[in-house]
């Protein structure tokens, strides 16, 4: 699992920053998506960061 979705898992960064590791490359919304099914993330968080981020049902 990817650094920065444990990180915003446990506090450790804010979704800006998360925002900014996703422009650097160091992060992808895949990976995100992958802690959102795996439920370490929330919908709300994913949103959070990503606006036209949509649940799959």
């Amino acid at each position: 699992m990817n650094y920065w979705v444990m990180a915003l898992y446990f506090k450790w960064v804010t979704p800006e920053m998360v925002k900014q590791a996703i422009e650097l490359g160091d992060c992808s919304i895949e990976e995100l998506n992958v802690g959102c099914q795996q439920r370490v993330l929330t919908v709300e968080q994913l949103q959070e960061i990503d606006p036209s981020f949509k649940a799959k049902e």
